[in-house]
């Protein structure tokens, strides 16, 4: 799953040059007028790299861009977009030097203090097993362990 914020932000970080254009059914990738590719919002599985320069770009560039655009584009519309429910809210705008969320294979979910990594395969851990709370399982259903980093709480919080 890929929301739209999380898709723009990975696409500064292939080319910091690169301007995102969110437009009413899509969002563009381009440099000034220069079109590289675009992705529609409204619809699963559309994405668009027709344009010259896509085809122009490194092979990296290229290789990292579609990959992110497959990943966005097959992220259903209703995941695209994190809503919190005004217990998540009062949840994050309470809890006191804890900046991360995180989900194990299980299911249950986790506030750190300090940035987990995945570990054997069926949990989150810290590099010195530092203290982590359980919270409810039923907060933040957008939050899997599929998730390839944690969740920062700040950028929660700038969603809303």
């Amino acid at each position: 799953m890929l929301t739209t914020k999380k898709f723009i932000k990975k696409v500064k970080e292939i080319n910091e040059d690169w301007e995102i254009e969110v437009v009413a059914k899509g969002i563009y990738i381009k440099i000034g007028r220069t079109h590289y590719c675009g992705v529609r919002t409204d619809e699963t599985y559309a994405l668009d790299t027709i344009y010259e320069n896509f085809y122009e770009m490194s092979e990296t560039d290229k290789e990292k861009l579609l990959k992110l655009c497959v990943e966005y584009a097959s992220t259903p519309i209703e995941d695209r977009e994190v809503k919190l429910s005004d217990v998540e809210k009062n949840v994050l705008e309470n809890v006191c030097d804890i900046y991360y969320l995180a989900r194990n294979k299980a299911g249950w979910l986790y506030a750190y203090y300090d940035k987990p990594h995945k570990a054997y395969d069926a949990y989150w851990s810290t590099s010195d097993n530092g203290e982590r709370i359980e919270l409810n399982d039923n907060l933040f259903p957008f939050i899997k362990w599929e998730d390839e980093e944690p969740t920062k709480i700040s950028d929660l919080l700038e969603v809303e």
